[in-house]
């Protein structure tokens, strides 16, 4: 009795990088973190309940823009909601 061989992989030779997928849109892309200068504040006002499930994503995404674009941001909370200051 002979075994069937499954392939488990097949390899394509010159395919090229992948295709750009930029993903899909932040929730807070809409804030103007890429314009405020040193010093400025940004504030995005919540209840306490909604600061507590919102700030670590809006810390990841002030952190990721901070990466791509060499400006520092500090994340806090504030007695409005979240602010986020430039601080470089």
């Amino acid at each position: 009795m002979s075994e069937a061989t499954t392939q488990r992989y097949r390899v394509y030779e010159n395919v090229g990088p992948p295709p750009l997928n930029s993903g899909p849109r932040s929730p807070w892309s809409d804030l103007p973190l890429d314009t405020i200068e040193i010093g400025d504040l940004v504030e995005v006002p919540l209840e306490e309940k909604e600061v507590r499930i919102k700030i670590n994503a809006i810390r990841s995404y002030a952190g990721r823009l901070a990466k791509k674009s060499d400006k520092k941001f500090s994340v806090r909370i504030t007695t409005y909601g979240i602010g986020i200051w430039r601080t470089a």
